[in-house]
Parts: C-alpha cells; sequence; structure tokens
C-alpha cells in the first residue's frame, strides 16, 4: 500500500488571517518540506456561518467576489503568509488561491485539482448549536475531501511525542494505520496504536443539545478479538517500517475518551474516518469529529 493514492501534489492550507490559520500555515509549510512538496495557502470568499450576532438560520452568507475591490485584503493577507514563510525557508514553493466558495468548497476543490497530498486546516471555535445546525469547516472538509486532513489545533506539540493512532482493526482505520507509519517515519517518532472493545453507547457524550438515551446498535467486540485484528492491521505496516518503533496501548473508557487523554502528549492524532449515515453521526457523533473539537494536538483524519 502506496502513501501515494493520497495524491503526490502539493500541502493545500485554507488561511484567512486568524492566529489559528498561520499557526496551520506554519505546520502546513513544514510538512510540506519535510516530504519535499511546494505549497498552496487558499482564502475563500464566502463563509459557513452568518455573522456574528445575526439569526443563524435566516442570515445570508457573507461573499466577496475575487478580483472585486473587497477582495483585496484577503491577497494582502496571503501575499504576507507567504513571504513570512518563504523568509523562514528561502526555497518552499509557495502559491496563493483567492477564490469564491464556503471553506469546504474551495479547499476540496483546490486540493483535487492540484491532486494535493493533504489538507491543512486551523481549528474553528463554533460551539455546540452552530455545529448541529450547519456543521463546522473541519467536518465538512473530512466528509468530503479524498485525501487526509489535518487540523492544527491543541497546544504547541511536543517535538518528539508519539503519534496517536485510532485503531479497531478494521477496513475504516487501514489508511489511517500507513499514513500514521508514514509521519512517524519522516519524524522519526514512536507510533502508539491505542484502541479499545467497543461497547454499546447511551446518548452522545460530546453533543449535549442532542441529549435523550439512544442506543448504538453496533455490538461490543471482545477485546482478544480486537487484539488480533489490531495485531493483523499493523503487521505489513511493521515490516514495511521497521525502524518504527510501536506501542500498543488499551484504551480506557469510550474510544473518543481515549484517543482525546492520549493526546496531551502527542504529536498528531491519527484516525480513521467514520461512513456513517449522517443521521447516525447526529445522533451519536463520531470518534473523528469528536476528536476535530476535543484533541490536544494536531487531528489528522484519513477516510478509507
Amino acid at each position: 500500500m502506496s502513501q501515494a493514492q493520497y495524491g503526490t501534489g502539493p500541502v493545500v492550507t485554507g488561511f484567512d488571517g486568524s492566529r489559528e490559520a498561520r499557526r496551520a500555515a506554519q505546520w502546513a509549510a513544514a510538512e510540506a518540506k519535510t516530504r519535499g512538496l511546494g505549497l498552496v495557502l487558499a482564502y475563500c470568499t464566502g463563509d459557513r456561518l452568518p455573522p456574528p450576532g445575526s439569526d443563524p438560520v435566516a442570515a445570508p452568507l457573507t461573499e466577496v467576489v475575487p478580483g472585486s475591490a473587497e477582495a483585496e485584503p484577503a491577497r494582502l493577507q496571503l501575499d504576507s503568509m507567504a513571504e513570512a514563510l518563504q523568509h523562514t525557508d528561502p526555497g518552499l514553493d509557495v502559491r496563493t488561491v483567492v477564490r469564491g466558495g464556503t471553506p469546504d468548497e474551495v479547499l476540496t476543490s483546490v486540493a483535487d485539482e492540484t491532486d494535493a497530498t493533504m489538507i491543512v486546516l486551523g481549528e474553528s471555535h463554533t460551539g455546540v448549536f452552530a455545529r448541529a445546525m450547519t456543521g463546522s469547516t473541519e467536518s465538512e472538509v473530512t466528509t468530503h475531501a479524498g485525501r487526509p486532513v489535518i487540523v492544527v489545533r491543541g497546544d504547541e506539540a511536543p517535538p518528539d511525542g508519539p503519534v496517536i493512532l485510532g485503531t479497531d482493526g478494521t477496513e475504516q482505520s487501514a489508511q489511517a494505520a500507513g499514513f500514521a507509519f508514514d509521519f512517524a517515519a519522516r519524524h522519526g517518532l514512536t507510533v502508539h496504536a491505542v484502541h479499545a472493545a467497543r461497547l454499546p453507547v447511551w446518548g452522545p457524550a460530546s453533543e449535549p443539545l442532542l441529549g435523550g438515551p439512544v442506543l448504538d446498535p453496533a455490538p461490543a467486540i471482545p477485546q482478544d478479538v480486537a487484539d488480533e485484528l489490531v495485531d493483523r492491521q499493523l503487521s505489513p505496516w511493521r515490516e514495511r517500517y521497521p525502524d518504527v518503533p510501536v506501542e500498543i496501548v488499551h484504551g480506557v473508557g469510550p474510544t473518543a475518551q481515549a484517543l482525546t487523554v492520549q493526546s496531551s502528549e502527542a504529536a498528531l492524532l491519527v484516525l480513521g474516518r467514520s461512513d456513517h449515515g449522517g443521521l447516525r453521526r447526529l445522533l451519536l457523533g463520531s470518534v473523528s469529529d469528536d476528536a476535530l473539537h476535543h484533541a490536544h494536538c494536531p487531528v489528522a483524519v484519513v477516510r478509507s
């Protein structure tokens, strides 16, 4: 299994001038340099959320026409960020894009056009109600992008922290395992493969607005069966990356909670993206969505 299947083009990152976006751009630039790739800074002229203080249902979304006078501040911010990144690393190829559309539309289209290796985002601060009504950029991009999406969140990650891999031995986490081992090999890090036997879950822990007992119908997986599945999944990656140390960690409590705890000292948390339907995610949440809003380190979501 080759990492090239994700794309061989540049690292694409969303940029809006915020502190979170600047941090994401710096993370993306460092990763592009590690991989010998270029970087694309993309600015979208639309917004998924209405302006602060407006009716979140009725208010129209803001839109700026690319090339217009209103878009000039965005262009100046992009050019300034690109110049700063190239000053730090003169050999880095940085391109900028200003395009109409919402963040998820712009980032996925730019990534598709450039055959991007990954998409990098800064964390957003949309609350529970806003996410329930309109979703979040992170969730929308990870749902629709056909390549790994990294959300740079949490505190400054320790340079020698492990790569936390959330794995259950299923196909959903197979691609994530490959990404985790590849990242660890590039950065000289250890992989901590975290898994917990899945138990029925009552109600969404991370979305109390949607409370009420809702039973997750997925059956529990016995621990010994889960151990065997995980060992089988990791085996080819251990062979391919023999210099990457691996530790198996049995998570305590619900999977999302166990991964959040483990992420506190990690360099990166890597997860597979759930393909459950939208209604089930709305009622129960998903491990990847939960991590995108609660993890203490950058989170990579890799679709199967």
